[in-house]
């Protein structure tokens, strides 16, 4: 048994959370395809020691250490990264606890990457076949006191040797959630920060951007949304998210498909939000409606985009188009050149 301690701010969140091979949920005691296993060990701030995250309250800058044991059952050494990730929400209305980008909703004001700073020399560990580490990370909680909660998770997965460019690798790992507070609730909330038409693979989309700006989780949520014109009441386009959860301090786009060509015009979004989180006492309902323009130029790039005309298609338009143009300027010099009256 040996010991690694992590960093001044390191957390240990390394343990029992989603685990998955290819996209499908696989047993962890299925050695020759997943030999890691992780397993965490309860800490003294647990609030509920039956659950399979750490769920700590602590006062402002205390501070802790979380334990956990990683095991090799394989009879090859592993190497495991290790990353952090402050939660957020999808665009499909879900909460993501392995998004690793930095850049973070404005109204987060303790991201869990700040509060975790593993070492680098530690986000890649080596543990040797057959064997057992035991791993004690220091966690501090903010020094200033919030309400609410911090919520996030950290990301575990083997380092996977690829052995030809072409292979394809099975990958899994673990994520753990954690969630950190003071011991003061904070009720979530929502509003609807934008509505603007955008352009995928697959034509239109009417994107609603949403925001959670309170540290705390919203949960057992329906989004409704519908297009309309502009003073009018008939839906055109409609988009429906069931059971959707919205992270602390996090936004998600909702998009709206169009499915079809594009009309230039005045619209309207209409989107209502119900939510049944037993931490209100009656059911929660948020009502939003905003305005937005699609001009004539991008209905025709969206329109376009709906009928999947490849580039090249275009190039053989824009090509014909000059062709006929010049054709059209050298007939006219022509014609000139034979009128005699043309040159008086």
């Amino acid at each position: 048994m040996r010991k690694l301690r992590l960093g001044w701010l390191g957390l240990g969140l390394l343990a029992l959370g989603t685990l998955l091979v290819t996209g499908r949920p696989v047993q962890a005691a299925d050695v020759k395809t997943v030999p890691l296993s992780v397993v965490p060990i309860t800490n003294e701030y647990q609030v509920n020691k039956a659950t399979m995250f750490y769920d700590l309250e602590m006062k402002p800058g205390q501070s802790t250490e979380l334990k956990m044991k990683l095991i090799n059952n394989g009879k090859s050494a592993l190497t495991v990264r290790v990353r952090d990730a402050a939660a957020t929400t999808t665009d499909n209305g879900s909460v993501d606890y392995t998004n690793l980008s930095t850049t973070y909703d404005p109204t987060l004001a303790y991201p869990l990457p700040t509060l975790i700073r593993i070492p680098k020399q530690y986000q890649q560990i080596q543990l040797p076949a057959l064997s057992t580490a035991t791993y004690h990370l220091p966690l501090t909680m903010p020094k200033k006191a919030f309400a609410g909660i911090i919520l996030g998770g950290i990301r575990v997965t083997p380092v996977i040797q690829q052995t030809t460019k072409k292979a394809i690798q099975n990958t899994y790992g673990y994520t753990v959630a954690v969630r950190l507070s003071n011991g003061t609730d904070q009720l979530p909330s929502l509003r609807m920060r934008s509505v603007k038409t955008a352009s995928s693979q697959n034509g239109a989309t009417v994107n609603a951007n949403f925001q959670n700006p309170k540290a705390g989780l919203l949960s057992n949520g329906k989004l409704d949304a519908r297009v309309t014109k502009q003073g009018q009441n008939r839906t055109l386009k409609s988009l429906t998210l069931n059971q959707s959860s919205v992270a602390p301090n996090s936004n998600f786009t909702a998009k709206i498909p169009w499915n079809g060509s594009v009309a230039p015009g005045d619209y309207t979004l209409h989107a209502t939000y119900t939510s049944t989180d037993p931490k209100f006492d009656n059911t929660k309902v948020w009502h939003f409606s905003q305005n937005f323009h699609v001009s004539a130029a991008q209905a025709v790039r969206y329109t376009l985009t709906a009928m999947h005309i490849p580039w090249w298609a275009y190039a053989i338009m824009v090509l014909i188009l000059l062709l006929l143009i010049i054709i059209i300027w050298l007939l006219v010099k022509r014609r000139k050149g034979a009128d005699p009256s043309a040159n008086k």
